[in-house]
C-alpha cells in the first residue's frame, strides 16, 4: 500500500518476511564465505595449550573438535563449519632425536599446507608455548626456536612466542626480556594466563594477556583472514568492535553512494539490501547464531520505528532530522539521510551484539518487553547521534 502526504515521493511498506528472510540468507552467505584460519601450537606436554586454545577461541575446540593425525607427532583439529583448524605439536618433552624428527615434521607439514597456493590449506601462524615458570630454559630449546623460526620465516609463517601459565609476573617478565633479547625471528613474545589460578587464603590471580596475544596474531595475518579471526576468537571485544566499525564505514558509504540518485531514499530498494549485508557481517564477526524473531524485531524496529530507508512515516520523520531540506538537492538529502540510517542500525546492532557477547543480555532477553525497551532506546540514541553529525 502506497501512502502519500509528503513532497519527498511516494512511499511503500516493507516487505518484512522478505528482507527477514533475505538478511539470514546473507548470514548464512557471509558465513561461508570465510576463508579457514590454520594456526600450529607448538610445546611440551603439560605446558596448557588445550586450555589456551579453549580459553582464546570459542567452540572448545581443543575439547570436542575432530582430531586426524597429520604425522606422528602432529594432529590436526576441526569442526564442521567452523573456520578454524588447530594442527597440535606433540613429544617435545622427549629426546633431542625425537625434537629434531618434530621439527622436520613441523617444516615439512607447513611446506606442504603451502604447496597448494590455496588460503585455506596454508599454515597462517605458528604459536610457540613455553611454560611462564620453566627452571630451565635449555640451549637446545634456544636452538630449536630459532631453527624454526629461520625455517618458518622462509616459508612465510610468522611465530608467536607464548608464556603460558604466567603465574608470576616478575618471572615471566624476566623471562620475557631474555627471550626478547635473543634476537629471534619471531613476531612477539607475550605472557598469558589463559585461566584465573586460586591459591592459599581465597587469593586469586586473575586471567590475562589473550586479548594481547589475540592482537599480536591479528596483526599477522593477511587481510582475506582478519574476518575469520574475528570471528572465530573470544578473548578480545575490541577486536570484534574494530571489524565492526570497518564494516559500517564501508557499507555507510555503499547507502552514500546508493542514494545519490534521483529516486528518492524510499524507492532505492538497493539500500536494504546493503543494511541486511550490514547485519549479517556483523553477526558474523561475533559468531552468533540469532534467532528469527530476534532479527525480526530489530529490522521492525529500526525500519518501521526510528528511521528506514523505506517505508513513509519513518522516511519523513528521518528528513525533518536535516536542517535546511528545502535548499539542498534532493540528491544529498538522500545521501546524507541514508548514511545516517545505515549508520545508526550498524552501531546499534553492534552494541546488541557486544552485549550478548559480554554475557550482559542473552538473545531470549531481547524477545521480551525490556529487551524491546532496551532496542528501542539503543536504536534512538544512535540515531540522534547521527542527526548530530548532520551538516549542512
Amino acid at each position: 500500500m502506497q501512502q502519500t502526504g509528503s513532497n519527498y515521493g511516494n512511499f511503500w511498506n516493507i516487505d518484512f518476511l522478505g528482507t527477514i528472510s533475505d538478511c539470514f540468507s546473507k548470514i548464512t552467505e557471509s558465513e561461508r564465505n570465510l576463508n579457514r584460519l590454520n594456526i600450529m601450537i607448538i610445546g611440551k606436554s603439560g605446558v596448557g595449550k588445550s586450555t589456551l586454545v579453549n580459553n582464546l577461541f570459542r567452540n572448545d575446540l581443543a575439547k570436542t573438535g575432530g582430531v586426524k593425525p597429520v604425522t606422528k607427532n602432529i594432529n590436526r583439529y576441526s569442526l564442521p563449519n567452523y573456520p578454524l583448524t588447530i594442527y597440535d605439536s606433540q613429544g617435545f618433552e622427549l629426546n633431542k632425536n625425537t625434537q629434531k624428527n618434530i621439527k622436520k615434521q613441523i617444516t615439512d607439514t607447513v611446506s606442504k599446507c603451502l604447496k597448494s597456493g590455496k588460503t585455506d590449506d596454508a599454515i597462517h601462524c605458528i604459536l610457540y608455548c613455553i611454560h611462564a615458570d620453566s627452571t630451565r630454559f635449555e640451549q637446545e630449546e634456544i636452538r630449536f626456536i630459532s631453527e624454526l623460526t629461520n625455517e618458518s620465516f622462509a616459508l612465510r609463517v610468522p611465530v608467536i612466542v607464548v608464556l603460558t601459565q604466567a603465574y608470576s609476573k616478575n618471572y615471566t617478565q624476566q623471562l620475557h626480556s631474555y627471550i626478547s633479547g635473543l634476537n629471534l625471528n619471531i613476531a612477539a613474545v607475550v605472557d598469558v594466563l589463559a585461566e584465573p589460578y586460586f591459591f592459599g587464603g581465597g587469593q586469586v590471580i586473575d586471567r590475562y594477556g589473550l586479548d594481547t596475544l589475540t592482537s599480536e596474531i591479528n596483526k599477522t595475518l593477511n587481510h582475506d583472514l582478519l574476518k575469520t579471526f574475528a570471528n572465530v576468537q573470544k578473548a578480545s571485544a575490541e577486536l570484534k568492535i574494530n571489524q565492526c566499525a570497518n564494516i559500517i564505514k564501508a557499507s555507510v558509504t555503499e547507502a552514500g553512494a546508493a542514494a545519490m540518485t534521483p529516486l528518492p531514499v524510499a524507492d532505492s530498494v538497493i539500500l536494504i539490501g546493503i543494511e541486511t549485508k550490514m547485519l549479517a557481517e556483523i553477526t558474523t564477526v561475533f559468531g552468533t547464531s540469532p534467532s528469527k524473531s530476534f532479527i525480526s524485531m530489530f529490522l521492525s524496529t529500526s525500519l518501521g520505528t526510528t528511521g528506514a530507508t523505506v517505508g513513509g512515516r519513518a522516511l519523513v520523520s528521518a528528513l525533518k532530522l536535516v536542517p535546511g531540506v528545502g535548499s539542498l538537492s534532493a540528491g544529498m538529502i538522500n545521501a546524507s539521510v541514508a548514511m545516517a540510517i545505515t549508520a545508526a542500525m550498524g552501531n546499534a546492532y553492534t552494541q546488541i551484539m557486544l552485549m550478548i557477547f559480554r554475557g550482559e543480555l542473552s538473545a531470549e532477553e531481547m524477545e521480551t518487553q525490556s529487551g524491546m525497551n532496551k532496542l528501542f532506546e539503543l536504536i534512538d540514541e544512535q540515531f540522534v547521534k547521527q542527526k548530530n553529525r548532520l551538516n549542512f
